[in-house]
C-alpha cells in the first residue's frame, strides 16, 4: 500500500479499479478527480490497483499541502476490492499533509474516529403513488396538464448559472471560480454517457434544470435549480419525477442534506438515509 501523486498514477488502471468496484461513485474516476481538483490530487493504492483511496489537496501559503473535500464532490473513500480496512488506507496518508478534511463512503464500514453524516437515497423501483408523500403528489398533480416538457441538454454552463442565481449565495460559492472545476469535470464525463442534464420548460419559458451524474445503477442529484417561475410552480418536484421515470431502475442519490428543509424535500419522495463519514486530522494550520 503506497501513496502516489496524480502525475504518477496510471489512469487506465485507476479507472479499471473504479469500474470493478461493487460500489462506484463517478467522483472517483480519474478524469473527474483531475478536473474537480485542478489536477492537485493523489491516492493510496493497494497492490497493483486492487483498491484505491483518492483525495484532493491544496497548498497553504503555496507551501504546506492539506487535504480537502472539493465542491460538487460529496464523498470519496475506498474503491475496488481491498484486502485492508478503510482505516488502513487512512493511516497511509503521508504525514506532510498537515490537515485532513475528507468525506468517505460507508461501503467498507465506519473508520475509527469518523463523524457520521446524512445522505438521502431513494431506492429503485420508483412507485410515486406508494413512495411519495401527500405534498409531493399534490405538487406533481398540479404540474400535470400545464404544458411542461423536459429536454436533455449539453449546456452544463447554463444549468450552473441557474444554480448560481437560485442557490449560489446560500451555498457560499463564488462565480465563476467555484463552478469552473465542476463544469470541466462534467464535460469530461459527458461524452462517456455518465452525465444526464435536463431542462424543464412550460411552452417557451424555462422553469429549471438539473445535472445528474450516473454511477452503477445510481443517479446522483448533484446540481439543480428552478427559475423564479419554476419555483412558484414547484418544478423541482417535476424534475425529480422526470429523473425517476427516465431511469426507473436507478437509485436516486439526493446527496444530503444536513439542512432540515432540504432533507424534508428529499424525504417527500420516499428517500431514506444512507450515511457517509467525515474524517478530520489537523497537525496545525
Amino acid at each position: 500500500m503506497k501513496y502516489l501523486d496524480k502525475k504518477h498514477i496510471d489512469s487506465h488502471k485507476w479507472n479499471a479499479c473504479i469500474e470493478k468496484s461493487d460500489f462506484i461513485l463517478p467522483y472517483a474516476r480519474f478524469e473527474y478527480l483531475d478536473a474537480i481538483s485542478d489536477g492537485l490530487w493523489g491516492g493510496i493504492i493497494e497492490g497493483d490497483y486492487n483498491a484505491v483511496f483518492p483525495f484532493a489537496y491544496r497548498r497553504k501559503w503555496g507551501v504546506f499541502p492539506y487535504i480537502y473535500q472539493p465542491y460538487f464532490c460529496q464523498q470519496l473513500g475506498v474503491f475496488g476490492t481491498p484486502s485492508s480496512a478503510t482505516s488502513s488506507f487512512i493511516s497511509k496518508i503521508p504525514w506532510y499533509f498537515v490537515r485532513v478534511h475528507l468525506n468517505i463512503n460507508s461501503y467498507f464500514g465506519k473508520p475509527e474516529g469518523a463523524t457520521e453524516l446524512p445522505n438521502l437515497v431513494k431506492k429503485a423501483p420508483h412507485k410515486p403513488l406508494l413512495d411519495f408523500n401527500k405534498d409531493a403528489l399534490k405538487n406533481i398533480k398540479k404540474l400535470h396538464g400545464q404544458n411542461i416538457y423536459y429536454t436533455q441538454t449539453k449546456d452544463i454552463h447554463h444549468i450552473l448559472k441557474l444554480y448560481k442565481d437560485a442557490w449560489g449565495e446560500k451555498a457560499n460559492l463564488n462565480w465563476p471560480i467555484d463552478y469552473a472545476p465542476f463544469e470541466s469535470a462534467c464535460l469530461s464525463l459527458l461524452n462517456q454517457g455518465m452525465v444526464y442534464t435536463c431542462l424543464a420548460h412550460q411552452g417557451p419559458e424555462l422553469l429549471g434544470g438539473a445535472i445528474f451524474l450516473k454511477g452503477k445503477k445510481r443517479l446522483h442529484y448533484v446540481c439543480a435549480a428552478p427559475t423564479e417561475s419554476g419555483r412558484s410552480c414547484g418544478i423541482m418536484h417535476g424534475i425529480v419525477q422526470h429523473a425517476m421515470e427516465h431511469f426507473p431502475d436507478y437509485d436516486l442519490d439526493f446527496e444530503g442534506s444536513q439542512i432540515p428543509s432540504v432533507a424534508a424535500f428529499y424525504k417527500k419522495f420516499g428517500a431514506k438515509n444512507e450515511s457517509y463519514y467525515r474524517i478530520e486530522r489537523t497537525l496545525w494550520l
